[in-house]
């Protein structure tokens, strides 16, 4: 792994790189990523109650209410028939997914559209500039992104950067950010030459992750949007705690604007 390090009151620092997404958003994620997307689960919904006067006991102040809970779910697969997907989330298809959701969930209470929180996501990337960083033979590579609770660091820079979808303030979501769990070489995986392997990190508890820099690097330059990509710093003290390090998030505040924008990444 390769990792940047230093040793002070005897305690080592490693800090690993783990490429994140800063919105659970669905239909910022489908706007991006599209049909990119070859697994996904995601989920939402709303509390209306509809309140009136009991006629014939108006006068002594009765009403009756009604409350109704609307809830949509998403488990999507991409699935694969002799010419190829047979249900890829093309354009069309995502039009059609957002129409239900407005349908479901659309409110007279909220500014904003309908949204459902995205708790993880699988991507297929072709890419020689990943490869050109891997042992892969091939530049197709399977990218699963699963949602953790935003470290307090990144909780404000967060909410900012989704502040025009009202994702926390009126739709209720929980503030997370869908961080980079593997990457895996797709051919590897389905001819079993190898694990194919080149990224692996089990989440916040995971006090190992494999993130070689150079990789985290190209997918956060090369695959992850401008606007809410990023790369995290978790720092590794005596291999027993695991934490964003703070220091090493100086350059978010700069890079994150009023529109809730950050500001473009070079290439390293």
């Amino acid at each position: 792994m390769s990792e940047s390090s230093s040793e002070t009151s005897g305690e080592i620092h490693r800090i690993a790189q783990i490429p994140s997404l800063l919105t659970s958003s669905l239909r910022e994620l489908l706007e991006t990523f599209g049909e990119d997307i070859i697994r996904l689960q995601a989920h939402g919904s709303v509390e209306t109650t509809n309140r009136t006067a009991v006629d014939d006991l108006r006068q002594y102040g009765v009403t009756r209410e009604q409350q109704t809970n609307q809830r949509l779910a998403i488990e999507y697969e991409q699935l694969h028939g002799e010419s190829g997907p047979v249900n890829p989330l093309t354009s069309e298809a995502c039009e059609r997914i957002l129409s239900e959701l407005d349908a479901v969930l659309d409110t007279d209470r909220s500014s904003v559209d309908p949204d459902l929180t995205v708790t993880s996501m699988l991507i297929r990337i072709t890419d020689e500039r990943l490869q050109e960083v891997t042992p892969a033979q091939s530049a197709e590579f399977d990218l699963l992104f699963v949602a953790d609770p935003a470290e307090p660091p990144l909780r404000e820079p967060t909410k900012r950067l989704n502040a025009r979808r009202g994702l926390y303030s009126e739709l209720g979501f929980n503030i997370t950010n869908l961080n980079l769990r593997s990457v895996i070489e797709t051919e590897a995986k389905y001819h079993q030459q190898s694990d194919g392997q080149y990224l692996s990190w089990g989440g916040p508890d995971d006090i190992r992750p494999r993130t070689p820099d150079r990789l985290s690097i190209r997918i956060n330059d090369h695959v992850l949007p401008d606007t809410y990509g990023m790369l995290k710093p978790y720092r590794v003290t005596d291999d027993s705690v695991l934490e964003v390090a703070e220091s090493n998030l100086d350059d978010l505040a700069d890079r994150t604007v009023a529109t809730g924008d950050i500001a473009s990444r070079g290439e390293e």
